[in-house]
């Protein structure tokens, strides 16, 4: 039996496009993820009126985000020009009517403030009147970013969209420029640049947005309709005559139009439109208890990113220090072998460990590069800058609350414990829901209908109606149940994320903790251990001039002193990154 090539041909496509439906299907399967996050009460009710977020700094967000420094336009052409490349980027940003925008760059931020603590006292949330419609910001470096805070945006309305690209040219990615930037300056940053807050803040105004649909149902309903006809309508009447019936044909055309206007509002609907509101509201306060945990975890990630690069600037100056000490080793060996006071097994080992020394460099510098890489990532910075650390390494201001203090502090503030808690409510408001359309549906209405004629010199006739209406579920088969019982299901699971966040919050500020006073502790011990190690450098080296040492002691104490040199500055950033841990587990970095 042949089989013919079109089947087969058709056989094949039909099995590469299977699990690209497949793939497809399997991306609207994502999880949405849903802002100033919400207090937790000690009692296991909602009280909405100081559901808030406790974190100071977190007020003035908006005002932070609305500072900006642009780089000047002939700074940044001299620049383009110092390369000799993008020539006509630099021609279309000449051009006023062009519309591109400069660079945005970091804020000046006052850096003598010292990092402030969660503030304790219950504020109201601030609900925004208007939200930002993300808006293209481009320049001829860097492709198109979407800024959801540029301006503000029609209501009811959808949005332009917006284009989509990315760099077509190697000057668009080339790093052109380096520019020193502070901590502080970069956690400025965040509510401006990072991806993930700005989807954060978008799925804010998606609740709201959500809110305001749900309290719409507590308005009247008002609809309209009209309705134009046309046609034929025949019609016999039927004659008699001398006893015989005869039959004749009338036609006519007929001209209508109608129209209905009627208004309906639903005045006892069982608790439906209140716990809807109810579970609006919820999910609204949700939405912005997790966009204050992104901002949280985005702020840790910068303060991380940043330890790790002035971790790979610090390594490089004592890879440098420990080059210039082995330079130093092999050129005496040298000298003492032209003497005839050393071997040549000397100068060899000497030769080995500089060697060595100058692998563990080149290793630090490309380290360096990755973390510079990593930081630019983590805040999304022109693609064309390259960022570097100008805090000096020094440890923060010691931790002034207790262990206990701090779980306490933990507990009523993360965000995580204030999103379990508000699920359940939606969960419970949810199953009210479906209850609540079980009982009696009551609404009055009104209908006004009106008709026009155009056959026979036209006619017209209008009517109103004014009733009440009564609807009531008698038997649905068991769906509502089934629904509630999917609802108490989300309760308990919610209930028990809730369990599991509390410990986790406490498990984060013990470790914490623990790890920030046991490195602070570690700082002055490496400390002395770095002036001993260049002490015992300085008497090897003593020794060996006077012929009772060996060179293997002088590489000894040199590999002693880079150790002690990284325990040193290990120890200094390890305690800063702990201390930012600590101020993560209480929601207040």
């Amino acid at each position: 039996m042949r089989i013919s090539s079109s089947w087969l041909t058709l056989g094949a496509s039909l099995s590469l496009l299977i699990p690209a439906w497949t793939a497809n299907a399997q991306e609207f399967n994502l999880p949405l993820r849903p802002f100033t996050k919400v207090v937790l009460e000690p009692d296991t009710t909602i009280n909405t009126s100081n559901s808030t977020a406790s974190i100071s700094h977190l007020a003035t967000s908006e005002e932070v985000a609305s500072q900006s420094v642009i780089i000047d336009k002939a700074q940044s052409e001299s620049a383009s020009q110092s390369t000799g490349k993008a020539t006509s980027n630099q021609q279309a940003s000449s051009d006023p009517a062009t519309p591109q925008a400069a660079i945005a760059t970091l804020a000046k931020v006052n850096n003598q403030d010292p990092p402030k603590l969660l503030s304790t006292t219950n504020t109201n949330i601030v609900q925004d009147s208007q939200r930002s419609q993300p808006q293209k910001v481009s320049s001829s470096t860097e492709p198109a970013r979407i800024d959801p805070n540029s301006t503000v945006y029609e209501s009811g309305k959808l949005d332009p969209a917006q284009t989509l690209v990315v760099p077509t040219t190697p000057s668009q990615v080339k790093l052109d420029l380096s520019k020193p930037v502070t901590l502080a300056e970069l956690l400025e940053l965040v509510e401006r640049s990072s991806p993930d807050w700005i989807q954060a803040k978008i799925a804010v105004d998606r609740a709201r947005a959500g809110l305001r649909a749900a309290e719409a149902g507590r308005s009247a309903t008002v609809s309209a309709s009209s309705r134009y006809t046309y046609g034929n309508s025949v019609f016999s009447p039927p004659t008699v005559t001398n006893s015989t019936t005869n039959s004749t044909t009338n036609t006519s055309t007929t001209h209508a139009l109608t129209g209905t206007l009627g208004i309906s509002y639903n005045i006892f609907d069982s608790g439906v439109n209140d716990n809807t509101i109810a579970a609006a509201e919820n999910s609204l306060r949700i939405a912005e208890a997790s966009l204050n945990q992104v901002n949280q975890t985005i702020r840790l990630n910068i303060v991380t990113a940043y330890y790790s690069l002035q971790n790979a600037d610090e390594t490089i100056r004592i890879q440098r220090k420990a080059v210039e000490n082995a330079e130093r080793s092999l050129k005496d060996t040298k000298s003492r072998e032209r003497a005839g006071v050393g071997t040549k097994f000397d100068v060899l080992q000497s030769e080995v460990s500089l060697a060595n020394a100058k692998q563990d460099l080149l290793n630090a510098e490309a380290s360096q590069l990755v973390a510079r890489r990593e930081l630019s990532r983590q805040i999304n910075y022109p693609p064309t800058i390259e960022i570097t650390a100008a805090d000096k390494i020094a440890p923060v201001a010691a931790w002034k609350l207790s262990l206990e203090e701090s779980i306490l502090l933990a507990v009523r503030n993360r965000s995580e414990l204030d999103i379990r808690k508000l699920e359940r409510e939606v969960a419970r408001n949810n199953a009210n829901v479906t209850l609540a359309r079980l009982g009696p549906q009551v609404s009055v209405f009104t209908n006004f209908d009106a008709s026009a004629s155009f056959v026979n010199n036209g006619s017209a006739s209008a009517d109103y109606q004014v009733g009440l209406s009564l609807n009531w579920t008698l038997f649905d088969g068991g769906k509502a149940a089934a629904q509630v019982d999917q609802y108490k299901a989300d309760q308990a699971t919610a209930e028990s994320k809730f369990e599991q966040a509390a410990r986790q919050a406490r498990y984060d500020v013990e470790s914490a903790y623990i790890n920030q006073r046991s490195r602070f502790q570690q700082i002055d011990t490496a400390t002395k251990a770095v002036q001993q190690a260049e002490e015992a450098l300085r008497l090897a080296r003593l020794r060996l001039d006077a012929g009772v040492g060996t060179q293997l002691e002088v590489i000894s104490a040199e590999s002693d002193l880079t150790r002690a040199d990284v325990n040193r500055v290990q120890a200094i950033i390890g305690y800063n990154q702990s201390r930012a841990n600590l101020e993560r587990a209480i929601n207040g970095i």
